[in-house]
């Protein structure tokens, strides 16, 4: 019997990590502040708290007068993960609230791991599906969109300075974005805050656009208007 406890909690924390590590790769890689370590962490540890809260308390049971809830651990969580939570949600410096997704993510994912660590498997791995599927299916719809328009703002954090920023306008000038205009609207500590405007003609013009900014190493952040 003990054999078999410690097989489950094992596979429970290892299918928990698993699970967290998928969630924050695709966060990862949309340069948003919750990546795959912080997923894994806080599926890993709602999991292991789900499994302290079912488990830890067995050999008290027997004794008279004793009562246990074994849901009051566990239930922490719902409200401590939204600590974390809150620290990925930002106000940036051109006035918008960015983060909220990431810090839902963060709160389903705790969930998640909640699922798991309470032997619920196959609805931790269904939920994990729904969550891929809609940060995906929901942000290719919301690209679509975007892309449809005649115009739009990115706005950027760039470390580096006046003449780089020329370059990588002269840069998107050169691969296919002729109107590609940069602004620059304030600077701190050398890290530029951009307005970038740019025509984009199609779905593929955008994930071009959006590969080539991310893959700049000046580049720290970039925000849709």
């Amino acid at each position: 019997m003990q054999l078999h406890l410690y097989l489950q909690w094992i596979f429970s924390v290892f299918l928990a990590i698993l699970c967290g590590g998928l969630i924050g790769y695709e966060r990862q890689n949309k340069l948003k502040s919750a990546g795959v370590k912080t997923h894994m962490l806080v599926t890993l540890g709602s999991a292991l708290i789900m499994i302290v809260s079912k488990y830890a308390f067995m050999d008290v049971l027997h004794f008279n007068n004793i009562s246990l809830d074994p849901s009051r651990i566990a239930a922490q969580v719902v409200s401590g993960i939204g600590f974390i939570g809150a620290g990925t949600i930002v106000l940036t410096k051109h006035n918008i609230i960015d983060g909220l997704t990431t810090a839902t993510g963060l709160w389903v994912s705790a969930a998640v791991g909640l699922a798991i660590g309470g032997g619920l498997y196959v609805l931790g791995i269904i939920s994990t599906i729904g969550i891929l599927l809609i940060y995906t299916v929901v942000s290719h719809l919301d690209r679509h969109k975007i892309t449809n328009q005649t115009g739009m703002n990115l706005f950027l954090d760039f470390v580096g300075n006046v003449p780089s920023i020329q370059e990588l306008q002269d840069n998107l000038k050169e691969h296919n974005y002729p109107d590609a205009d940069i602004s620059i609207l304030s600077c701190h500590d050398k890290v530029f805050y951009l307005r970038l405007h740019v025509t984009v003609n199609s779905d593929h013009d955008f994930k071009h656009l959006f590969t080539y900014l991310a893959n700049n190493p000046q580049i720290h952040r970039i925000d849709l208007e």
